[in-house]
């Protein structure tokens, strides 16, 4: 027993004295803070704005990362190359992580036979255009550049950049450059001159002359390609170590609408969309953010995610996607949450009705009645209600004690599930609402009448509690983002509800400063998902002056100029701490790109050109819902809106609206914006 002790006691002592020694190891984002304090006249990257340029279902670790101005990384923990821009005796003037974000225009740009969009960064001096493929673990930049007359232009190789790592070794062959013996840099033409060396040293960023090698330096190992002047040059990275195939289904990573708008942005910022979440996707798996700092699905994020690609014609992702939905009940940070099984219920069937696939039909049905029996029981229950969850929880999180805690008892008809680290009766009773309405709707085409009839009815007394627990004062922004979109729990008549939002648009937007904030007070909203949101309800209630005050906000204020991307949070909001191992996003101002955030983003400009109207049976048909009055002077088309009742197709010559519709018959309304006495001419097919 005493030589047990003594073990345990040894094992311990080993445990803890192992636990100080790599406590005491600097972390690879502390060794570049530190560099950083050391050299501060230095380079260094930029480390806002960055975005994945990726294959959808690729691993996280395999996800290229570009920052504005064209810093590059290939993969996660390899490198960075950045663009220089020097003086003739190779003083480094600024380079692109340097140059304004004003002084930069950048765009999405989709080649010919290209699955994955480019990036395209315009600068007064070079044109940069980063592409993924479709070879497995090639990416490539074409270069033109044009400095001035007494400017050269080099192509930086560096352990630091968007998502780098140390870079132990670089060997100069005259033709190829090998980094840490996993990766060949090319490019043509040849660079007039190469150095490779360590960075850090006096001058070491002008340093010159014939070595070709580089090896430890504490990882600090950089090459620089001098351009011999104005011109066109191609850089290919090829990894080669062995990447897997992903095998999601992806025909596109743009929407499937065809669009003839006056105003180009917008079409650019709904494709924008679109590719953000695709090239997010990991395996066969939605995640809340940009991989690396959110390595897990999350329902509720996810269920945007679904939906928003099934209503973007992404038909083929989406039924993939929405079979983690359908077989798995609770998953997510913060463990198993009260609005899952609605948000669930709406993810798959939102995908379902546009597929009309009887075999997936059959495939969901068991899945969706346990969730909407699960529903049922939470507007009964006088006792608190746990499940486990599956997947990671959000390590900050974990030893909550209520992580399981699905809902405590119904109070005053609602559920009062938890959401967000509360109990939310009103938020989660919405989408339970929306997930009993379209299940109910599903058993019934399935042939279930009973579950049809018990679901709708459970569903109708779930809203008049709604109701008359809705207050215009409430102060929980997640019940202005519910109301309407997605869950038509309440009505666009409902006085009290618009009454609310009205309410809260003037306590988070500040017209005398013109400028949105979140209730704190913060200038940059925090959860700009719940922006999104309340815009959408604004939408469905037919007032296009906060949506719009929204959308032009936001493209405004870009997390990444011009690829219309999106934030959450400040600093590392539910971090994994995988960016502590990175020499990249070393102090990281907010959570970008955010993938619920595009998501609602896409479904709020989706339905600004058509959606349905669930408020009333039978449900109508709005055409241009979104679109603003001084567009109407303009030819527009829109073809290819997937609604539940069918394909939409609309066509404005400025004073008739022909409307096609695929599907069942329905009323059929235009937005807001058109004038009262414009024709509406519907067909039938």
């Amino acid at each position: 027993m005493i030589r047990r002790c003594l073990i345990s006691r040894l094992i311990l002592t080993i445990a803890s004295l192992t636990a100080i020694a790599f406590a005491q190891i600097p972390t690879a984002r502390e060794k570049v803070l530190e560099a950083m304090r050391q050299r501060p006249s230095d380079p260094w990257p930029r480390g806002v704005g960055h975005v994945v340029l990726s294959m959808p279902g690729s691993e996280e670790m395999q996800k290229a990362y570009h920052e504005p101005g064209g810093g590059f990384s290939p993969t996660v923990r390899s490198f960075g190359l950045s663009i220089w821009i020097t003086s003739a005796d190779g003083s480094v003037l600024k380079t692109s992580d340097s140059i304004p974000l004003s002084g930069l225009q950048q765009k999405l740009v989709w080649q010919q036979g290209s699955l994955l969009p480019s990036i395209s960064t315009q600068t007064e001096e070079y044109q940069a255009l980063w592409s993924e493929g479709p070879e497995n673990g090639i990416c490539r930049l074409a270069l033109s550049t044009r400095p001035q007359a007494d400017h050269k232009v080099a192509v930086v190789i560096r352990s630091v950049g968007p998502a780098g790592d140390a870079i132990e070794s670089l060997n100069w062959n005259g033709r190829h450059l090998r980094v840490n013996g996993r990766y060949s840099i090319e490019m043509h033409p040849e660079p007039s001159s190469v150095y490779v060396g360590p960075e850090g040293p006096p001058g070491w960023t002008r340093a010159c002359g014939s070595t070709d090698s580089c090896a430890a330096q504490d990882g600090w190992c950089y090459a620089r390609f001098v351009l011999p002047g104005k011109g066109k040059y191609t850089l290919a990275i090829q990894d080669s170590y062995p990447r897997s195939v992903p095998v999601l289904p992806a025909a596109s990573t743009r929407a499937s609408l065809e669009m003839e708008l006056p105003d180009s942005r917008f079409a650019e910022a709904l494709n924008a969309q679109v590719a953000q979440l695709m090239m997010g996707l990991v395996s066969n798996q939605t995640h809340p953010g940009e991989p690396v700092n959110y390595p897990l699905v999350w329902l509720r994020d996810g269920a945007y995610q679904v939906v928003s690609l099934a209503r973007a014609g992404r038909l083929e992702t989406a039924r993939e996607l929405a079979r983690y939905f359908a077989e798995n009940d609770f998953f997510g940070g913060f463990g198993a949450e009260g609005d899952a099984p609605g948000l669930s219920i709406w993810a798959i069937l939102e995908v379902a009705c546009r597929l009309h696939d009887k075999g997936f039909d059959d495939y969901l049905w068991p899945h969706v009645r346990r969730k909407a029996e699960f529903i049922l029981g939470l507007t009964k229950t006088r006792l608190t209600i746990e499940r486990f969850s599956i997947g990671p929880l959000v390590p900050s999180e974990r030893f909550r004690k209520e992580i399981y805690e699905v809902a405590k008892p119904a109070e005053d008809g609602l559920i009062a599930g938890r959401m967000d680290h509360a109990t939310r009766p009103l938020f989660t009773s919405a989408v339970a609402y929306r997930g009993l309405m379209l299940a109910s709707e599903f058993a019934r085409q399935i042939g279930s009448k009973a579950d049809a009839k018990n679901w709708r009815d459970t569903a109708k007394s779930l809203q008049d509690a709604w109701l008359r627990k809705f207050t215009p004062a409430d102060q929980d922004e997640r019940t202005f983002m519910c109301g309407l979109f997605p869950s038509w729990i309440a009505t666009p008549e409902h006085a009290k509800y618009e009454a609310g939002l009205q309410r809260h648009w003037q306590s988070i937007w500040n017209t005398g400063k013109n400028s949105l904030h979140d209730p704190s007070g913060n200038i940059e909203p925090l959860w700009t998902y719940f922006n999104f949101a309340h815009a959408h309800n604004w939408l469905y209630a037919g007032r296009l002056e906060p949506v719009w005050e929204t959308l032009n906000w936001f493209w405004n204020h870009q997390a990444s100029p011009g690829l219309y991307t999106w934030w959450e949070g400040h600093g590392e909001e539910n971090a994994f701490r995988q960016w502590d191992y990175i020499r990249g996003w070393v102090k990281p101002p907010h959570v970008t790109p955010h993938y619920w955030s595009a998501a609602t983003h896409l479904l709020l400009q989706l339905d600004m050109l058509c959606y349905l109207d669930e408020s009333d049976e039978p449900f109508s048909v709005i055409v241009g819902g979104g679109i603003p009055r001084e567009w109407c002077g303009h030819h527009m088309k829109v073809h290819g809106s997937l609604t539940r009742i069918g394909t939409v197709n609309w066509d404005w010559d400025g004073h008739t609206m022909k409307v096609t519709v695929r599907g069942d018959r329905c009323p059929v309304r235009l937005g807001p914006g058109f004038p009262k006495d414009a024709q509406v001419k519907v067909e039938y097919s």
